[in-house]
């Protein structure tokens, strides 16, 4: 008798919940309007281009682009040019930890997300309307199985953008689970590793992770209770001790090796974190090494 095999799914996008679908007036009541929630935020330009000003600084999106707010952020769009601008917005809660890579990147849809975008319009124009409270509400004669078939199209259309992400940047780490972000913490400190003689810094270590700068530096904080740079630092120091105690190189040697930009802003560091100055640190495991002898 065939044998068969039974295989978990592994859901790296799961739609929750959805909390708005429609054509906001950017030129009317959502002008300039500023707020922050605690679920994803999807706006689609289908004409036009729209400005989307955020914490950190202004995006301008234009026709066919697609943008993804994480949750928390604050943000406030406008119209920009002197068309007029149509934009699609879907507002849903999802766990999915994958999804904070796309955030903060305007990406221009292709044929199958584009395809997914129209299947979500015709489905949400069917099965719901937004009321003068700015509410979801189900219509009475919505067609069988329309929201569910809203979720399958949302997930298909995010997973089309995970996947030309990945295929723009490269190599994308995307965890899932319990232990995601001891494991993400995992991965920033295989990175400092890897590249200890660097000089890296939080907008090029996010460029990397594909991550946030927000979320990097909160998750990280709780996981280690340090901060993403003071940590890359002790690490250099770290290693800064070793290659003082057991090679021939200078302290000005083994600064220019980690990275340092100044001799004297490493040995401000080191004499932080050690105690003492690299050149006394050097003596004295010298002076330790001929005792030894």
């Amino acid at each position: 008798m065939k044998k068969y095999l039974r295989h978990r799914v592994w859901n790296v996008v799961d739609v929750k919940e959805l909390i708005t679908l429609e054509y906001p007036d950017f030129y009317g009541k959502y002008r300039g309007y500023s707020e922050r929630h605690d679920f994803f935020e999807l706006c689609f330009v289908e004409r036009g281009e729209l400005s989307l000003v955020l914490e950190d600084g202004q995006r301008n999106l234009s026709q066919g682009q697609i943008f993804l707010i994480e949750p928390g952020k604050t943000h406030a769009y406008f119209p920009y040019g002197i068309e007029r601008c149509l934009a699609f917005v879907i507002c849903f809660a999802s766990s999915s930890q994958a999804l904070r890579s796309l955030s903060d990147i305007p990406l221009t849809v292709g044929e199958l997300e584009e395809s997914a975008l129209h299947r979500i319009i015709e489905e949400s124009r069917e099965s719901f309307y937004m009321n003068d409270s700015d509410e979801l509400v189900v219509r009475e004669s919505a067609q069988f199985g329309g929201q569910q078939a809203i979720l399958l199209q949302l997930e298909y259309l995010l997973i089309c953008l995970l996947r030309r992400l990945a295929g723009k940047k490269g190599e994308i780490v995307f965890l899932s689970g319990e232990r995601f972000y001891a494991d993400l913490t995992g991965v920033i400190m295989d990175f400092f590793r890897e590249n200890i003689r660097e000089n890296l810094t939080l907008k090029l270590l996010c460029e990397k992770m594909h991550y946030s700068q927000s979320f990097l530096c909160k998750s990280f904080k709780e996981q280690t209770g340090k901060t993403l740079i003071g940590c890359f630092n002790e690490m250099k120091i770290e290693e800064a001790k070793r290659l003082l105690s057991e090679g021939d190189k200078s302290v000005k040697d083994v600064s220019a090796y980690l990275g340092f930009s100044e001799a004297k802003y490493f040995g401000a560091q080191f004499k932080r974190l050690v105690g003492l100055s690299p050149t006394e640190y050097k003596i004295r495991v010298n002076n330790k090494k001929g005792n030894k002898l």
